[in-house]
């Protein structure tokens, strides 16, 4: 049965990677043109798939654990609470333990670049050479 849920957890994750994705495009092609009412209601339909799926995969596991975190920082960051993302990629990393994962601190930067807090950017991006060495030293 775990290995049932861990499954379903996984499929709900890549789903709701897949719809966040779709969606990003969409609002690319919005840009880009306007809208037809009839796009208008697949937008409303897609925001409310993702939205099912995310509660869906949180009735399964924890969505703050490293595996499963980025999903909710998208969460976060597409209902416009760039704060509470930065918040949840924080925990997350914090939660990670001994194995950092330089996707969530590229994620933790980006978000940092959206809020616009240069200072901490660039204090992160010094820090990045030092969690993640390109070389390994001799000694």
């Amino acid at each position: 049965m775990e290995v049932t849920r861990d499954q379903l957890a996984e499929a709900l994750y890549q789903n709701g990677l897949a719809l966040a994705e779709l969606e990003s495009l969409k609002t690319k092609v919005e840009n880009a043109s306007t809208l037809a009412p009839k796009d208008a209601i697949d937008a409303g339909k897609s925001e409310d798939s993702f939205e099912e799926n995310f509660k869906e995969l949180k009735k399964w596991v924890d969505v703050k654990t490293s595996k499963f975190g980025t999903l909710a920082v998208l969460r976060e960051k597409r209902r416009g609470r760039l704060g509470a993302a930065l918040k949840v990629v924080n925990d997350v990393i914090e939660n990670d333990g001994d194995t950092p994962k330089k996707k969530l601190y590229e994620l933790k930067l980006s978000l940092l670049e959206e809020i616009g807090w240069s200072h901490l950017v660039s204090y992160e991006k010094q820090w990045m050479h030092v969690r993640f060495p390109t070389t390994l030293p001799l000694f």
